[in-house]
């Protein structure tokens, strides 16, 4: 069995609940068995590399999986073609997806016309895998686990009854942190085993990795602050959004975390028109759901052919024919169509 999860705190906790669910309760998705369980953890574009090395140890071990679970991965065109090929070349693989990303949701059909279970919405993956196991009669986790699951839902804004305490919170951060920072696969392991685990530990790092990951993440954030305050005057304002374009003058990662910034400097919805490797995407903080359904007429309207982001922040990867101009003139549009939606609402 192998497992394929986000390297942040929902990725982490969904892969430790299945972890538990499997080796411990011999529940899910392998019924009464204790099955080996590969860990592999990895955003959209790794996650691909990571099957690819997976069927490579297949054609070199001969030894086929019987399961693979991904969770909290979104789904891309990229993505699907992968789970395709999975299936082709190993012909008795039984696929779970669990996910709540949007572009996920959005190509729902073409997911369940691949895999053999999914398991969808538009809480955390965290929130989703427990309920399921519950569904399936695993009615208590350990306690940590669920804490950590009720921190998950903190973290993603999602409203998970029951209460958490704040230091959990802090600490499934700090986590998330350090994995998404360090992109240490190892340590993203002894997480999810160490949460798995229904026998009292200390916890899988010391605390001096934690402090020296939180600043490093600190010091980020610091300057993505500085470099948001540099790019909020060459704002334009369209429709109700304030348009910033970085290309040429943002590289990299971290697109998103700039958007936020920006929504708070300028004090409204923003759009920030970006490079991600050979695509451009534009990404939309705006409050409530202003930002997907933005999203959505995007791509309704022809400009663009992926959503992702959580909430209140959407991503969408534009088409490569479409003109800055051409995206400027129906953004206002759409900008007052979501805006006079919402109100309706």
């Amino acid at each position: 069995m192998q497992i394929f999860a986000d390297w942040d705190a929902d990725g982490v906790v969904s892969a430790a609940l299945i972890y538990y669910a499997q080796r411990y309760r011999g529940k899910f998705p392998l019924p009464g068995e204790k099955a080996d369980i590969g860990l592999w953890p990895g955003g959209p574009r790794s996650t691909l590399r990571n099957i690819e090395e997976l069927l490579e140890r297949v054609r070199r071990t001969r030894r086929e999986p019987r399961v693979a679970v991904f969770l909290d991965i979104p789904l891309t065109p990229q993505m699907l073609e992968a789970l395709k090929t999975l299936q082709r070349e190993l012909t008795n693989i039984r696929i779970v997806y669990i996910d709540h990303h949007y572009s996920t949701l959005a190509n729902a059909k073409k997911l369940y016309e691949v895999v053999e279970e999914a398991y969808l919405g538009h809480r955390p993956t965290a929130v989703l895998v427990y309920n399921l196991l519950r569904s399936l009669g695993v009615r208590h986790v350990t306690p940590r686990l669920e804490a950590f699951m009720r921190a998950v839902g903190v973290l993603e804004r999602d409203k998970v009854a029951g209460q958490v305490e704040d230091r959990i919170v802090k600490l499934a951060a700090s986590l998330s942190k350090a994995t998404a920072v360090t992109r240490d696969a190892e340590l993203w392991r002894r997480l999810v085993v160490w949460l798995a685990s229904p026998l009292p530990s200390p916890a899988p790092v010391d605390q001096n990795l934690i402090e020296r990951v939180v600043k490093i993440a600190q010091e980020s954030d610091r300057e993505i602050e500085e470099k948001a305050k540099l790019l909020a005057p060459s704002a334009r304002r369209v429709g109700f959004l304030k348009v910033i374009d970085v290309r040429g003058r943002w590289e990299g990662r971290g697109v998103s975390a700039l958007a936020s910034k920006l929504y708070k400097i300028v004090r409204g919805p923003v759009a920030v028109i970006a490079n991600a490797g050979e695509h451009s995407i534009i990404v939309i903080r705006a409050p409530g759901k202003l930002a997907y359904r933005m999203a959505l007429l995007l791509v309704k309207k022809g400009l663009g052919d992926n959503i992702g982001g959580h909430g209140s922040l959407a991503i969408v990867r534009l088409k490569p024919e479409v003109e800055t101009n051409k995206l400027l003139e129906e953004l206002r549009r759409i900008s007052f169509e979501a805006q006079r939606s919402t109100r309706r609402r």
